[in-house]
């Protein structure tokens, strides 16, 4: 074979990929560089958005409890925090022995919740029925000075049967409760951590029932 034929086999290669061929212009972006694929369909991102932002299921559990109070709990020191507790009469010792933050760390103590929520599957005429928080149970009942010296209580008038309901809550609309100047109930001060190393509690709700102008309605604060 003649030098001249294998000259000319050798200019009619064809240049390897991602390198430019002699005498023309670059393509888009640096030789040898892989171009990058095209970002998903907007229809395909909105699905992964959406599944990222999947709450989980709301886990409620039914709870009776043999003589409860709520406990009025006024924090010692000088942030004044205040929280309703709800617990057995029983375990009023804890609040001379006990901070808040391991006092709503025991099984046996609660926090009265803030919130509503639909009631649990299977209620019967689930439509007229809430879950609430448990103070209204409290509001007729006569306060009575609570061990621990700072704190009173009042006892609990749980319907029949007697059903009480946990719900796991981020402690984060918990922590800002401190006493106002008026001799009942609190204010919220943000600039106020009542419950420090603390990301969950377990809030109490009761089954109430709603009047008709309520129905429908969802996250209202009704403490």
């Amino acid at each position: 074979m003649s030098l001249l034929a294998t000259s000319a086999r050798a200019q009619t290669r064809r240049p390897a990929p991602g390198k430019p061929v002699p005498g023309k212009a670059a393509s888009k972006g640096r030789p040898g560089t892989k171009v990058p694929p095209p970002p998903p369909a907007p229809i395909e991102a909105a699905k992964r958005i959406e599944a990222e932002d999947e709450k989980p299921p709301l886990v409620i559990n039914r709870i009776k409890i043999k003589d409860p109070v709520l406990v009025f709990y006024q924090q010692a020191g000088p942030t004044n925090a205040v929280q309703q507790l709800l617990m057995d009469e029983k375990s009023l010792g804890l609040l001379k022995t006990m901070p808040l933050e391991e006092l709503v760390a025991r099984r046996e103590v609660f926090i009265d919740g803030l919130g509503n929520y639909d009631p649990p599957k299977g209620t019967a005429d689930a439509q007229k029925y809430r879950l609430a928080g448990v103070s209204l149970l409290a509001n007729s009942e006569k306060r009575k000075a609570a061990p621990d010296g700072r704190s009173t209580y009042a006892r609990l008038k749980v319907p029949s049967p007697g059903d009480l309901y946990v719900v796991r809550e981020s402690a984060e609309e918990y922590r800002h409760f401190v006493s106002g100047p008026q001799k009942k109930g609190s204010r919220i001060d943000f600039s106020v951590n009542g419950l420090p190393g603390v990301d969950s509690v377990r809030a109490v709700y009761t089954l109430r029932k709603i009047d008709t102008s309520e129905r429908g309605t969802s996250g209202d604060v009704i403490r």
